[in-house]
């Protein structure tokens, strides 16, 4: 009772009753009573949805939090709460979970449960019990018993002489091996009505490695030469079709041909035997001399695969070897290399007989890592019948798929930007660009490396048809005959301008039958707004649910008559939704912060403009509770990359860990911009200048922001850009750079803290999108070089950058400042000393939040300057006086 008393206190004071009108501001006591849904999970056949409710920022609230679970019951609607329970897990259908109870006193956890979510019927059961995901069982060991227990009829059937064992099947049937009087035996028994056969017997020698491939009713195990052999095996292979086991390679034969039994895979049942020779029996040519402890010496060559400084974070000291890989023919025992010394993974085709695989060979690229942000490979088709290795592609980036049969390879290929379709028997060669008249990779991409495709949404269930994806639409494409490959959604979505896309959940790729209806996602790019639709098999799309939020499917049953949904928006949190398997019957299941409401929070809407290029331009506009267009407002423009889609992402409010919390300052009366930057490369700076200058004028010209109490900020990527903006333009009142690169020609070959990784990729493959070296854009590099232009920045700053930054060089970020301040230029710079890009102390997380707010509420509200601007903060006076209190 006194613990239920406790928790309704904290319940009541994070979450008071709402009975006032005047909205308050966020602040840190808001932070503090934030939470999110948690650990949820819809129950197999949908009757039961679980959930917990976590604090973002109060781990007091969370000592009672953590262990509270709420179960939503479909059918009635009713929702059942279970205090101090641990890691609930749902079995048998999900009618029941098993969880351990949390001791009350002395923490840690109790006693674990099976327990009837219908009626609270609950049985103790031991803490390493196995769960039955269709029926109330469970299953664990004790010496050499096996235990399979019926919880809800509280019966057993117990095994003796059990020494390893495997459960499978619905109702649990069980392969074990045992010893008993007529010696070691294999047995395979239906747990339900005690049914076994025997699969093998053998009075006098060990059975040892047992495995059960459950998928194809096959497995393995070895034999030992007699009881006490442990290295001495003859390989054994079984099937439960023919209930028999028998011997696939003597214990001569492993040794004959080197068999690492730890590495051994069958491929085509027991005809072909992949494995690796075991490291003892390879010379080796490594050095181990004693170590000459006298001196230090660290080399560093041109040649090197990874250069010291990385070897020393990654903990990497010498290229780890990696066996030859083998085929080895059963029948015949004729034995073929497939991959050499240090290959890369060989990637076997589905299928129940495999007659191909792939390789991706990453060596001839492994050098230019420090220049290339994608590792690069070629891709090889081998041939398991022979080890022939062919080479397909040369420079590829992306995923690879065999088709579900194992008769087509997929792959992207960077140069023609396509997809293409190998047919390995044939060797015929299919580029989908050929076939689909539309782009197949991303078109806004703006890096110099390669772009990505739209993507691989599965296959048919028959295997015969990859589903693709374009920028909008989805494509059906026909393996066998790609000329009958046709769009599904019959170009709907780019005639919409929506993007459509197949419902899949777990995001392993799904299995499509392509006579029954599907469920799309579907996203608006003009208005954000998400939904789902249902596309029947002839490609016709009927909206289920179109709203302004952004809309998800976390998870569906099997029989796909239930999903749980999450729907958010600016002003909506992310709460978990249920519904049937079309979409009807929405219910809103959890309430994750009533409290919101007694907050000022403001609204979000997507701005248009045109930008000094000439180009449509977008970004998302937050204005403040009440807006009065009448009135000025302060604004800050906070950008990073683009902004726009996540116009209904809800924003959680909380600590500034770098960039500024948008829903506290637009509570506090701020607009702020985050306008779209798209980068030309080689031109980054000069980019950004076009899009986020262009905009900040066009909200002056409407009236949205006052050109006087304008401020602007960036971290990381974008104070860099912030860093350059404040060279071309004195439009802007104040900015706070944040971990800016500010040299380029500098930084370019720096050595990255946190990976010891050169910065090279960075600008020449990957984000800084300069895309070229140093010494082939000389000009570019210098021009996009804020510190080279210091002499034109005239905006007050506040330079935020840790001396423990493990991404942006601390050096950086203080060299602005002494550039700054020997041009006698209003500037100030914060290091959290011991700090990294961002903030990860709370303490340092509060004074950033409050400095930050102070700078911009000094220059765009006119409030007094703290006294930490006006006096600093000396050597002695740290962590004495801080100097928040304000100057008149």
């Amino acid at each position: 009772m006194y613990r239920v008393i406790i928790i309704a206190s904290v319940v009541l004071t994070l979450f008071p009753v709402v009975g006032y009108t005047q909205k308050k501001e966020l602040d840190e006591e808001a932070y503090r009573s934030w939470r999110r849904v948690d650990d949820y999970q819809l129950s197999d056949h949908g009757g039961w949805i679980k959930y917990r409710y976590i604090f973002y920022d109060n781990d007091s609230a969370n000592a009672f939090a953590r262990n509270t679970y709420y179960f939503y019951e479909m059918k009635t609607g009713r929702t059942r709460i279970l205090r101090d329970i641990d890691s609930p897990v749902f079995f048998a259908k999900g009618d029941w979970i098993a969880f351990c109870k949390v001791k009350k006193e002395g923490g840690g956890d109790g006693e674990r449960v099976a327990y009837r979510l219908k009626d609270g019927y609950e049985i103790a059961i031991p803490a390493d019990a196995e769960l039955n995901d269709s029926y109330p069982q469970i299953a664990y060991q004790r010496e050499d018993r096996l235990i399979v227990l019926n919880v809800m009829r509280r019966d057993s059937v117990v095994l003796h002489g059990v020494f390893q064992y495997y459960l499978y099947g619905k109702k649990w049937n069980v392969i074990y091996t045992s010893k008993e009087e007529q010696g070691h035996v294999l047995r395979n028994r239906i747990v339900e009505n005690g049914v076994e056969d025997v699969i093998y017997v053998d009075k006098t020698k060990s059975l040892e490695s047992f495995y059960f491939y459950e998928r194809v009713g096959e497995g393995s195990f070895f034999v030992g030469a007699d009881i006490n052999c442990k290295e001495k095996l003859d390989y054994y292979y079984f099937s439960l079709a023919d209930k028999k086991a028998s011997k696939v390679l003597s214990a001569e034969q492993m040794e004959q041909f080197h068999i690492d039994r730890y590495s051994m895979r069958l491929l085509d049942g027991e005809k072909q035997l992949l494995y690796r020779q075991q490291e003892g029996k390879v010379v080796r040519s490594d050095v181990q001399d004693e170590k000459d402890e006298s001196f230090q010496l660290e080399l560093w060559s041109w040649n090197d695969l990874v250069i010291p400084s990385e070897q020393a974070k990654s903990g990497l000291r010498r290229s780890r070897y990696s066996p030859i890989l083998y085929l080895l023919d059963l029948d015949s025992k004729e034995c073929h290399k497939m991959c050499g010394e240090n290959h890369s993974e060989l990637y076997i085709a589905e299928g129940e007989h495999p007659v191909f695989a792939y390789e991706k060979d990453e060596r001839p690229y492994s050098r230019q890592r420090d220049w290339m942000h994608d590792q690069r490979f070629d891709l090889y088709l081998v041939d398991l019948r022979n080890g022939k290795h062919e080479l397909l592609e040369k420079e590829l980036t992306q995923a690879v798929h065999w088709s579900p049969k194992g008769d087509y390879l997929l792959y992207f290929d960077n140069k023609s930007h396509s997809w293409v379709i190998v047919n390995p028997r044939s060797m015929e060669r299919n580029v989908l660009s050929d076939i689909i008249p539309y782009p197949l990779y991303d078109e806004w991409y703006d890096r110099p490396n390669p772009p990505a495709p739209y993507g691989v949404a599965g296959w048919t269930r028959d295997g015969r048809n990859a589903i693709i994806y374009d920028r909008f639409d989805i494509w059906v494409i026909n393996l066998s005959e790609v000329e009958k490959s046709y769009c599904w959604t019959k170009n709907k979505g780019r005639e919409n301008n929506t993007v459509l896309r197949l419902v899949d959940p777990g995001r392993n790729g799904v299995r499509i039958d392509l006579i029954q209806d599907q469920q799309v996602v579907t996203f608006d790019r003009k208005s954000k707004s998400t939904g789902l639709s249902k596309l029947s098999s002839q490609g016709r799309l009927t909206p289920l649910v179109q709203e302004n939020v952004a809309f998800s499917v976390l998870q569906k049953t099997k029989d796909g008559r239930v999903m749980l949904c999450m729907k958010q928006s600016y002003q909506e949190d992310r709460n978990l939704w249920v519904c049937n398997g079309q979409g009807r019957n929405m219910k809103k299941i959890t309430e994750v912060n009533p409290q919101q409401k007694q907050y000022s929070w403001g609204t979000a809407q997507v701005v248009e403009w045109t930008n000094d290029k000439g180009e449509n331009n977008q970004g998302v506009l937050y204005l403040p509770e009440n807006y009065d267009k009448n009135k000025s407002y302060p604004t800050i423009v906070s950008f990073y990359e683009t902004h726009s889609s996540d116009l209904h992402v809800h924003p959680v409010p909380g600590l500034s860990q770098a960039m500024i919390d948008i829903p506290t300052y637009v509570s506090k009366g701020y607009i702020v911009f985050q306008p779209d930057v798209y980068i030309e490369i080689g031109k980054p700076g000069e980019s950004a200048y076009h899009a986020v200058v262009s905009g900040v004028r066009s909200l002056i010209d409407r009236g949205i922001a006052d050109s006087s109490r304008i401020g602007l900020q960036g971290h990381s990527w974008s104070g860099f850009l912030a860093a350059y903006l404040v060279t071309r333009t004195d439009i802007f009142k104040c900015v706070n750079i944040g971990a800016a690169t500010v040299n380029l020609t500098s930084v370019y070959t720096a050595i990255r803290e946190g990976s010891g990784q050169p910065n090279m990729f960075m600008f020449e493959d990957w984000q800084c999108r300069m895309g070229a070296t140093l010494w082939d854009d000389l000009d570019g590099y210098i021009a996009n070089s804020p510190l080279l232009f210091a002499d034109r920045i005239h905006t007050p700053a506040l330079i935020f950058h840790c001396d423990q930054d493990e991404a942006v060089s601390f050096y950086d970020g203080r060299n602005l400042f002494l550039a700054l301040r020997r041009l006698q230029r209003p500037v100030w710079m914060l290091n959290y000393m011991g700090q990294g890009h961002f903030l990860t102390s709370r303490p340092a997380q509060v004074d950033w939040t409050i400095r930050l707010q102070q700078f911009f509420d000094h220059y765009l509200k006119s409030a007094p300057m703290p006294r930490w601007m006006k006096e600093g903060i000396n050597i002695n006076e740290r962590g004495v006086d801080q100097k928040y209190d304000l100057v008149e």
